[in-house]
């Protein structure tokens, strides 16, 4: 193991010696194996590396997460290195910023790993994902819907935002096996989060079900979802390098915070460089957020529109507006532009909203049912009532819903505050529209367009799945 990680560093440059490195440490496994072999490694070969290791107590546990951070601490007094603890109460984070747990923990992690790497002068943050780590990610983003360069997996090397460290991980062609084996031979005691075997979340659930499975159908599935992964790369970089010399024949304008292009020039191009451009633009106005493959068909499929002009908004107060042969994105301060989405829903069909953090099902049903007894994350409509074409999106300034009974419907605002959704939810929250009107707020209320009745031919069920993060709202 020690002359495999050895020789990955040194054929790849990932550290250099007399750096000053912050280690990710959970006390669990990966991360026990990572700090000793370092450790082991800066003492045989003499890097004189500076380990720092960073362990988050995020508030979930108790005292599991106590002992967790007891045995982190331990483990870095016994190999020299130095310890940082933090603890937050994530939940109240969650419940705060509307974040769901897994995004929230991973936000929190990375702020105290640029706080220990900004306050010792670090040049790398090692994290220990391991080959199992990459070929889940992978699968994971697959069936979640993503693109090929989603598919290409985690970097083993990479810039960190904010931040002046070097984000590697030098355990990327080990197995989670070999790190056990690892911790065994060297008598590592390592602590297991028992969040690990929840099945509530979906990454567990390819862990412990799904994986195991694909074993069953060949031993060798890692390796060659892998070596499907490092070629994927490779036609991902060729293919991005001809986008970006495309994007710069079809550019007038290039800031900082706005990038207009000739709508002409660009739609010459194979619609396979078209999306690579979109994602290079929304990118370099938005270096931090992670554009999906929904984003990118959103834009995709508004620049192709009939009508002289149109405009749409895009997490991070990103705009793009398209007006005769012209199209600007651009990013907008905050008081000017309520981030807002809008997604055309497939029916039937599947639709994964990101944003949200939900899954939209809609199917037909062949007839009545009793519709008093539907779930609130369910609704049924006459289809052919429907005055326009199904979307969702988030709330904007002005939204009302058409009750039974009242003329002039409620304010959704009203609404949102008598149904007690919290304020930092209210902006994620999905609404359902058929053309500019709004029929359905999941989990809160349904308006009274499209009732089935007697005369209902068409049942259109919609039911919208919401994720782990939402059930606290809903309690």
């Amino acid at each position: 193991m020690l002359a495999s990680v050895h020789n990955e560093i040194e054929a790849s440059g990932l550290l250099l010696p007399g750096e000053t490195i912050v280690v990710g440490v959970s006390g669990g496994n990966d991360s026990t194996a990572l700090l000793h072999i370092l450790a082991s490694l800066n003492k045989q070969y003499q890097y004189g590396w500076k380990l720092h290791a960073v362990h988050l107590n995020h508030g979930f546990r108790g005292e599991e997460a106590r002992l967790d951070a007891q045995y982190a601490e331990a483990l870095c007094s016994e190999l020299g290195a130095v310890f940082h603890l933090f603890a937050y109460d994530v939940p109240s984070y969650m419940k705060k910023t509307g974040k769901g747990s897994q995004e929230a923990s991973r936000e929190l992690r990375y702020r105290f790993y640029r706080e220990v790497g900004s306050a010792h002068g670090a040049s790398k943050l090692a994290l220990a994902h391991h080959a199992d780590d990459q070929v889940e990610t992978i699968l994971f983003r697959l069936v979640r819907g993503s693109r090929l360069q989603g598919l290409t997996g985690m970097p083993q090397r990479r810039m960190l935002e904010d931040s002046e460290m070097e984000l590697v991980r030098p355990l990327l062609h080990k197995t989670r096996q070999e790190l056990e084996a690892y911790c065994q031979e060297n008598r590592l005691v390592p602590r297991e989060d028992s969040s690990n075997r929840s099945r509530k979340y979906k990454r567990n659930l390819l862990r412990l079900d799904v994986m195991p499975l694909l074993a069953e159908v060949n031993e060798r599935y890692r390796e060659h979802i892998l070596d499907l992964a490092r070629a994927i790369s490779q036609d991902e970089a060729f293919l991005t390098r001809l986008a970006r010399e495309r994007l710069d024949e079809a550019t007038i304008e290039k800031k900082q915070e706005a990038f207009m292009i000739d709508k002409d020039k660009f739609q010459t191009c194979d619609v396979a460089l078209q999306r690579r451009m979109i994602t290079l633009i929304l990118s370099y106005l938005s270096k931090h957020t992670e554009w999906s493959s929904q984003h990118v068909e959103t834009v995709l499929h508004m620049l192709g529109g009939s009508r002289p002009s149109a405009e749409l908004h895009l997490p991070d107060n990103m705009a793009v507006s398209r007006m005769y042969g012209r199209v600007l994105f651009s990013r907008r301060k905050r008081q000017d532009c309520i981030h807002t989405y809008s997604y055309e829903l497939a029916v039937p069909g599947v639709t994964r909203i990101d944003e949200s953090n939900a899954t939209v099902h809609i199917s037909y049903l062949e007839g009545p049912m009793d519709w008093g007894r539907l779930p609130g994350n369910e609704a049924v409509f006459d289809a052919d009532q429907l005055p326009g074409a199904l979307y969702l999106r988030n709330r904007k300034p002005g939204d009302r819903l058409t009750l039974f009974g009242s003329a002039d419907g409620k304010k959704l605002k009203d609404l949102l505050i008598d149904a007690k959704i919290p304020r930092a939810w209210r902006d994620k929250l999905p609404l359902l529209t058929a053309g500019d009107e709004v029929i359905w707020v999941p989990g809160v209320r349904r308006s009274a367009v499209a009732p089935v009745n007697g005369q209902t031919r068409r049942f259109l069920h919609v039911r919208v799945e919401f994720g782990e993060d939402w059930r606290e709202v809903f309690s």
